[in-house]
């Protein structure tokens, strides 16, 4: 762009660039001797300030559209936060409901019933290996008992043919 070319034309300026023109303006323009004052080309300083007075409008509509659009994202967002704290509430609600105590209430019955069941498995095996154990000692002792009752038996039997044998000789015997 040259220094009389008019900046920006048929395009919407950022604001930043139009004051950067403007210092550039103020810089390239030449001093007035023995002053700190500067000629400045009116034409170009105007039609600057002509686009700041546009430019600064759009940019205050975009600044509020920015804010809208995050006052919209945050309200968004509260309202999702409201949705999970009232689910929670209501799961919290329901879990100190009465169907909620009585649902846990079951749940543990269940479970305390699932382990005596089991326990009284456990116990019944050990009951009839108790058993099991104790009858096979009694049948051990009833043989044994048996084999003493057969012994004394045959002991008799052999006593009493014995005696048989014995009564048979002194009946032959002359008397």
């Amino acid at each position: 762009m040259t220094t009389t070319d008019p900046p920006y034309e048929g395009a919407q300026a950022d604001i930043v660039e139009l004051i950067d023109e403007l210092k550039r303006l103020v810089s390239e323009s030449r001093r007035v001797p023995f002053s700190r004052n500067i000629l400045v080309d009116e034409g170009r300083f105007l039609d600057l300030v002509d686009l700041l007075n546009e430019t600064v409008p759009a940019e205050i509509r975009q600044a509020q559209r920015v804010v809208r659009d995050r006052e919209r994202i945050l309200g968004d967002a509260q309202g999702e936060a409201a949705k999970i704290l009232a689910t929670a509430r209501q799961r919290g609600e329901y879990w100190a409901s009465e169907e909620g105590i009585l649902n846990e209430a079951r749940q543990r019955s269940e479970e305390l019933l699932r382990r005596s069941d089991e326990e009284r498995r456990r116990n019944v095996g050990e009951i009839e290996m108790f058993a099991y154990k104790r009858l096979t000692e009694f049948e051990t002792a009833i043989r044994d008992g048996f084999l003493v009752i057969e012994d004394a038996m045959r002991d008799a039997v052999a006593r009493l043919d014995e005696a048989i044998e014995q009564a048979r000789s002194d009946d032959d015997r002359p008397a």
